[in-house]
């Protein structure tokens, strides 16, 4: 039967009190939990000032013991700090309390030039690591050369997070945490199959994200035999440039709508109602992001990325890396880290089975 935490981190610090210091991959296969797991027990502990972890063994208390280590800090660069952006501040600062870590926040406003900049004025400034959701081309999602080649230089540990590297680029040795959105996508798509409905189409924002989302629907239509109608990108921003060809959508037959994100969703919901179309009589609606979906006027089954898990798993990630860069004798070497967290489906009142 495997241990809860608590009574994992007493076997360490009685481990330690019976045998004195002890190598941390020994203590991990004594324990039977993975090195991984051990390093995050003792560091934790160590903050917690129960433990000393140095020179990559873990030491009990004593008198001659060093004092615990200084508090890490981990520099946090994203392009917003609210919509979607908020929750993934907060996955972070959670991880920064639990390790007690000091975080500092970067705001890029999606400016690659900005991004650059706060990142070298965090590493003046001595941070520990970087987490940062560096800004793609907006029509591929994808980073450049020149970003990727200025990730992989930064002399921190560094995990990108919302913005996975090509496999091909110099980044592609950074750890990165991403939300699947080509998974999410196809859940939406599966959500809409299983009610039943066919004939379906697709409405993007002009985003980050776009070209995974679209992907991932498109793929999902051809594994699930639907049929798409058609992909509508939004024009300007905010705009009613999508409306009429909404409209002409389900003048076509579409009986279901996917749309990213949720505030054109929301948008999109009363285009439909001022021209009579009522959700989801006439169509079902599945949006993306889950930030404002539950508070529009029909409430909107929505896919949700786990944007809180995306901030504290990557901050997690980053102190892992610090502490393996800060302790003689551990390898900094090990293998980078690719980790995409599949958004789940949230269903609502915006989507029901076709009759």
């Amino acid at each position: 039967m495997s241990r809860s935490v608590a009574e994992r981190r007493a076997a360490i610090l009685e481990s330690l009190n019976q045998s004195g210091p002890r190598k941390v991959r020994e203590l991990a296969d004594e324990l039977g939990v993975s090195a991984v797991t051990l390093r995050r027990d003792i560091e934790d502990l160590a903050n917690q000032g129960t433990l000393v972890r140095k020179h990559g063994m873990a030491h009990p208390l004593s008198a001659e013991a060093p004092a615990p280590r200084k508090q890490p800090t981990v520099g946090l660069v994203v392009p917003h700090s609210d919509y979607y952006y908020d929750g993934i501040i907060s996955g972070a600062k959670r991880a920064c309390a639990e390790a007690g870590a000091r975080l500092i926040l970067g705001v890029s406003a999606y400016d690659q030039l900005t991004e650059m900049q706060q990142g070298r004025r965090l590493v003046a400034n001595g941070v520990d690591g970087i987490v940062i959701a560096p800004t793609p081309n907006p029509e591929t999602g994808l980073l450049s050369e020149k970003q990727e080649s200025w990730l992989g230089s930064l002399t921190v540990p560094t995990v990108l997070m919302e913005r996975p590297p090509s496999n091909a680029g110099p980044a592609a040795k950074l750890d990165s945490v991403t939300s699947a959105h080509a998974a999410g996508a196809a859940a939406a798509v599966r959500h809409l199959a299983e009610l039943g409905h066919e004939r379906i189409a697709c409405l993007l924002i002009q985003g980050p994200n776009s070209a995974p989302i679209q992907a991932g629907y498109e793929e999902a239509v051809a594994i699930l035999g639907l049929t798409s109608l058609g992909v509508v990108s939004e024009g300007r921003q905010g705009s009613v440039d999508a409306a009429p060809a909404l409209h002409q959508l389900i003048k076509d037959g579409a009986t279901a709508l996917f749309i990213h994100n949720d505030q054109l969703a929301t948008r999109a919901l009363t285009w439909l109602q001022d021209a009579g179309t009522q959700v989801p009589r006439d169509v079902s609606i599945v949006g993306y992001d889950d930030v404002i979906a539950a508070y529009a006027s029909v409430p909107l089954t929505s896919i949700s990325p786990f944007r809180a898990h995306v901030g504290h798993r990557a901050v997690r990630l980053l102190l892992d890396r610090i502490q393996q860069a800060a302790t003689p004798g551990e390898s900094p070497f090990e293998a980078a880290e690719h980790i995409y967290l599949v958004p789940q489906l949230v269903e609502r009142e915006s989507t029901r089975p076709r009759k």
